[in-house]
């Protein structure tokens, strides 16, 4: 973890870093310390609620997360706001759902998805509008990913399914800390 934090703080000098080349490293050094991440991830198999460990990065404007996925968990349908960002599994598989606001009255629409094993990267820039929802493509295992966010700390939107009509509500957004990750 020491390695990827430090390849990741390298990169968030300034405004706003080369998403592409940190991706490209933060890649290859997981792919490298895949053992490591192996044996950090089987200490979360049992995990049911997803575990949120925030990582020091000695920066204001820079948010480093550790996520720790349950089987089958998905998040709710968010954005960052004004931010930059990039979304990186360790462990496991993530399916990354994007979504895009109708125009006209601002309702979430579906627009297609991407699939991460370790090492794959996906980010935006900041302002982009990327409604998205991840979810661990595990029935049986945990998946562990790093999320790295930065610039201006604008408001972030998240939705959440409110009826089983499948209408979308709004809520203010409030990251959640289940708990630390077991050493």
């Amino acid at each position: 973890m020491k390695a990827l934090r430090r390849i990741a703080l390298s990169h968030c000098r300034g405004n706003h870093p080369d998403l592409a080349t940190l991706a490209r490293e933060l890649g290859s050094a997981v792919r490298c310390h895949a053992a490591g991440l192996d044996l950090l991830s089987g200490k979360l198999r049992a995990a049911t609620a997803p575990l949120i460990r925030p990582l020091r990065t000695g920066a204001q404007d820079v948010q480093l997360l550790l996520i720790a996925w349950p089987a089958n968990h998905v998040s709710v349908l968010h954005d960052h706001g004004v931010r930059w960002g990039l979304e990186i599994p360790l462990h496991g598989a993530l399916e990354v759902e994007a979504w895009r606001r109708r125009g006209d009255s601002g309702e979430p629409l579906a627009h297609g998805r991407h699939w991460l094993g370790p090492g794959d990267a996906l980010w935006f820039d900041a302002g982009q509008s990327r409604l998205h929802r991840c979810r661990n493509l595990s029935g049986r295992e945990a998946a562990l990913s790093l999320h790295l966010f930065g610039g201006a700390r604008g408001a972030g939107l998240a939705y959440a399914q409110d009826t089983p009509s499948n209408q979308q509500r709004m809520h203010p957004p409030r990251p959640a800390i289940a708990g630390p990750l077991p050493g």
